[in-house]
């Protein structure tokens, strides 16, 4: 029987920070500009000794839908080798330019004009981050009509409590309502709202190095207890390393893992599998 490999996976909505189109638009003239270069013009250096490179991209459903597959590697290690069994050690074959391929495997989808991409993690993958700025390199108006800076929101673990609490001082909480709360006795807007989209943003924001922290955990509560006019939450904050997180309600209930089968010759997740097993865990979303 074929064995199986357990990988996590995470999920994060791609954000636009700069250009004019929607975010799908801006992922798509991105992924066109990388797949007309050479691997050696797509290479880019990710940290340190790290480098790697959008290997393959494949575009489905009137490009609403992608499948990306990022190599990367580190170079400059070569140590001798040590025989799992024998215990005899030989000279590494590698070259000092070379490493050991990693593949991380990403799917985008569009739903609702959001762009929800899930890519799984493990240690020496691509992280989002990193993917992000990988992307924002090609999307720097190198022979493109425009230019675009992508940016990411990670969309939050099971208990969205747990990630509120680990953060160090949050700075931003956007509350998406109903659009019916504009009519209601305090705004009173109810004769004005057929143009206005059906959610409304209410967007708090905390004083200088203040955090709105309790208010978060508020309106947190009266999401989780069925509030209807509260419809989802998105956080915005800073962790112990005061690196910036942001965190939503959405896809709170969710597969963090898919078990796809390994080349048993290099231990390599196969590709195939784990996109088909990500297809499924996002075919539920639309």
């Amino acid at each position: 029987m074929a064995k199986r490999k357990k990988r996590k996976i995470g999920f994060h909505y791609l954000i636009l920070q700069e250009g004019d189109c929607s975010v799908l638009e801006a992922l798509n003239q991105t992924l066109d500009r990388i797949s007309e270069l050479d691997n050696t013009a797509r290479k880019r250096n990710i940290t340190g000794s790290k480098f790697g490179l959008i290997n393959s991209i494949n575009y489905f459903s009137d490009n609403n839908r992608h499948q990306i597959v990022f190599k990367s590697a580190s170079h400059s290690f070569r140590p001798p080798l040590l025989h799992s069994i024998t215990v005899d050690e030989r000279d590494s074959p590698k070259r000092m330019e070379e490493g050991e391929i990693d593949k991380t495997h990403f799917v985008t989808k569009a739903i609702n004009g959001d762009v929800i991409v899930v890519l799984e993690n493990f240690l020496g993958s691509i992280s989002m981050k990193q993917a992000i700025q990988y992307l924002n390199h090609f999307a720097s108006g190198i022979n493109l009509e425009e230019s675009f800076k992508f940016d990411y929101e990670t969309i939050a673990k099971d208990d969205f409590l747990e990630e509120i609490n680990s953060m160090s001082r949050i700075t931003c909480a956007d509350v998406f309502v109903d659009k019916q709360l504009l009519g209601s006795e305090s705004l009173d807007y109810s004769e004005r709202i057929n143009s206005v989209k059906h959610e409304v943003v209410i967007s708090v924001k905390a004083k200088n190095r203040d955090s709105i922290s309790e208010f978060a955990q508020d309106i947190f509560a009266q999401w989780n207890g069925g509030e209807n006019s509260v419809r989802r939450l998105r956080i915005v904050g800073r962790n112990e390393d005061n690196n910036i997180v942001k965190i939503n309600t959405d896809f709170i209930e969710r597969q963090e893992y898919v078990m796809p089968h390994i080349n048993e010759d290099t231990g390599e997740i196969l590709s195939e599998e784990i996109l088909q097993e990500i297809e499924i865990v996002l075919y539920n979303y639309n």
